[in-house]
């Protein structure tokens, strides 16, 4: 009711301005990682899994082999959308489209403004010929519920969305303080129990807890941490990120250019000098996004990797960021 604001004039302006089109090449992906950026930058939240540095890292590296469909969604000229997807044959399932960086990242909403991202699903749907389907793994459950059923819905294609594992957030900006955090999280057996476990560590050695936030401090601990890894009980299980050999290659790129973007930050934990634990975590605008945590099993009754966490997690309150999040996952801790 009443006359509408500038703001929600725009809106409207530009829901009935968008329009899309299909990137099939790699060189305009390349030409089009300049507005990317730009974009990117401009949004308030946008998926830090699809960041340029994420895309174009994977384009240069796990990306080459594959053939691009990178959805856009341009109004007045300027980007407004994408939505990064690459054409991939599956035995038995036949041609599919998958998302970029779907073989490390971890969640696949499209970076966009808000009144594009219905006109990205949209067009997506519309460019599936010679496509069996379309998997899109992990998303969050807004953009899910809100843009992407609906519109699948009115296009009436066959789609099936269920909820994998759950997402969890630790919302920051509740805390004043890191002391009001642990208060509130933990009951007081369970700080005295952490207290216990930080002492029986430092009595291992002299221990400290550090943060790596440039590719010249991360890129030396690199090896140490696929070392670290290797006597897990994720690379037992194949479930380390450094598994393949491709694979460290991709993440080594990938630190280095998130590093020079301030994008990503690395936190050790370390016993005379003696790597113990690690955390690998990306920088949204206010939030963290904690990707992968390791821990040495020889010291698994002080439980490092936690105490490491809480490290992490007190960085992010002394910051003043608003999220931590663990991204979709069923872990215990």
């Amino acid at each position: 009711s009443g006359k509408p604001t500038r703001k929600s004039e725009f809106k409207v302006r530009m829901l009935s301005n968008v329009t899309t089109a299909v990137i099939r090449s790699r060189k305009e992906a390349f030409a089009l990682e300049e507005e990317y950026a730009e974009l990117y930058e401009s949004l308030a939240a946008p998926n830090v899994y699809f960041s340029p540095e994420w895309v174009y890292t994977w384009l240069a590296s796990l990306g080459r082999r594959h053939e691009v469909f990178f959805v856009i969604a341009q109004a007045d000229g300027r980007l407004v959308g994408v939505w990064p997807f690459f054409e991939y044959l599956l035995p038995a399932f036949g041609k599919a489209l998958l998302p970029a960086a779907s073989q490390a990242a971890d969640l696949f909403d499209p970076v966009a403004i808000p009144e594009a991202r219905e006109a990205l699903v949209c067009a997506l749907a519309e460019n599936l010929q010679g496509f069996n389907f379309v998997w899109l793994p992990l998303l969050t459950r807004s953009f899910a519920e809100e843009v992407l059923e609906p519109c699948m819905k009115t296009l009436k294609f066959p789609h099936l969305l269920r909820q994998r594992t759950p997402r969890f957030l630790v919302e920051l900006e509740r805390f004043t303080d890191f002391t009001s955090y642990t208060a509130t999280v933990f009951g007081p057996k369970t700080r005295q129990n952490l207290r216990r476990k930080a002492r029986r560590l430092s009595e291992a050695g002299d221990v400290q807890m550090r943060v790596l936030d440039t590719a010249k401090d991360i890129a030396p601990w690199l090896p140490k941490m696929v070392e670290l890894e290797k006597s897990s009980w994720k690379w037992q299980e194949r479930a380390g990120i450094f598994q393949l050999a491709e694979m460290r290659g991709f993440y080594e790129l990938l630190m280095q250019n998130l590093a020079a973007r301030h994008r990503v930050r690395v936190c050790i934990l370390t016993v005379d000098g003696r790597l113990i634990a690690h955390e690998i975590g990306f920088l949204g605008m206010d939030s963290y996004c904690m990707h992968s945590t390791v821990f040495d099993p020889e010291f698994a009754g002080q439980s490092p990797g936690r105490l490491l966490m809480l490290f992490s997690i007190q960085k992010c309150i002394e910051e003043g960021r608003r999220i931590y999040d663990f991204l979709q996952n069923d872990a215990e801790f």
